[in-house]
């Protein structure tokens, strides 16, 4: 294990220079609108945040970007879901994000096993999966298995469902579902693909999550949503349309249980403790309705392609009592915070286009004026 990460540290450190001036461009550009979520972590799982930088636990709902290098210990397992893309990772592991945009789902595989179940077909052009041997890109929505360094300098990739184009060993094939490829340096053969433990834990994963209602609501591309299904309830609203309820007691409150966090480039983000606290703290709205907190996703069709993230929708304030804990990374934001509400205008600390701030406080259920705002609570 210490010489495999070694060996990720020295690949690492050899584009060090590249990924620098990618990050430079990064701060004069506006942040991608989609970022992805830690939404499972067993046994020892870590993610550091960029080339030199130290890592730290992999936390439930930790938003995962580019640069990101996520590494399991023997015994651990963890998922990475960005919207309806579910990627596993089996113990004694390494994946590397290489880029997470708006375009593009770049991932690198340096040893270990990788399950990635991709369902949308707008999805398929942007999806690559490289390792030491060859690159894997998926031609039909489906699953496949990627393994980098069981064995030594060979890779193999392995298709259940759907269908991939695998380059590497000095070929470009084609591999359907039901077929294997063993990739070399300088030789490739193909063979039937077998499944294992890892494979049916996947498998099941899938099965426990599929057919969720939530997506009644809300697009699959927004992630995090097959989480509201196990924890609330949907309900409508004739004000604020399709409202989710989280089984909590009536005295909760958003945005006071987890912590806040630095991530480049968007700064301060909010990181839930809830199982399901990552779609109803990065998209929407909260409202109060009958004595009691509410997410109101707005309407659906007003997301498009997919909901553009954000690091937290809330407002900051000044004032006397309030206690928070910050990493220390820059100044602090404010001494206190509340959620945003659907009339509420959202003013991020980075940059962004005039469309992309638009569509963020256009929350796409009715338009009200101000003067029409009715008092809910009661």
């Amino acid at each position: 294990m210490n010489k495999r990460f070694a060996r990720t540290a020295v690949m690492l450190a050899l584009t060090a220079l590249s990924t620098a001036a990618l990050a430079q461009g990064t701060l004069e550009t506006e942040p991608p609108g989609r970022v992805g979520r830690v939404s499972l972590a067993q046994g020892k799982v870590s993610i550091s945040g960029d080339v030199g930088e130290s890592a730290t636990a992999a936390l439930v709902n930790w938003p995962v970007t580019s640069r990101n290098l996520i590494t399991t210990e023997p015994n651990g397992r963890t998922e990475v879901r960005i919207g309806s893309t579910a990627i596993r990772i089996d113990g004694d592991s390494s994946l590397e994000v290489s880029e997470l945009d708006d375009d593009s789902l770049r991932l690198r595989l340096h040893y270990g096993s990788a399950s990635i179940r991709i369902l949308s077909e707008d999805v398929l052009p942007e999806f690559e999966l490289s390792t030491p041997q060859g690159r894997v890109r998926m031609l039909k929505p489906g699953r496949l298995r990627v393994d980098a360094e069981r064995v030594r300098d060979t890779s193999v990739v392995s298709v259940f469902d759907g269908e991939a184009q695998v380059d590497g060993g000095g070929a470009s094939l084609t591999i359907r579902a039901g077929r294997s490829a063993e990739l070399r340096d300088d030789d490739v053969r193909t063979l039937q693909a077998q499944r294992d433990a890892f494979d049916d834990w996947a498998l099941g994963r899938d099965r426990e999550l599929d057919g969720a209602r939530s997506a009644q609501y809300v697009t699959t591309e927004m992630t995090g949503y097959e989480e509201l299904d196990r924890h609330g309830i949907w309900q409508d609203d004739i004000e604020y349309g399709p409202l989710w309820i989280p089984s909590v007691t009536s005295s909760w409150v958003p945005y006071r249980d987890g912590r806040w966090t630095w991530i480049a480039p968007w700064g301060w983000t909010w990181v839930d403790n809830a199982p399901w606290g990552y779609a109803p703290f990065h998209y929407g709205r909260w409202v109060h309705v009958k004595n009691r907190w509410a997410w109101a996703p707005g309407r659906k069709e007003h997301y498009g392609r997919r909901p553009i993230w954000a690091p937290a929708l809330v407002g900051w304030v000044g004032g006397s009592g309030w206690s928070a804990s910050f990493h220390q990374h820059g100044s602090r934001p404010a001494t206190g915070w509340y959620p945003l509400g659907p009339r509420d205008h959202y003013v991020p600390h980075y940059r962004l286009s005039d469309e992309r701030l638009r569509r963020l406080n256009s929350w796409g259920w009715r338009d009200r004026k101000d003067g029409d705002r009715r008092d809910r609570d009661r």
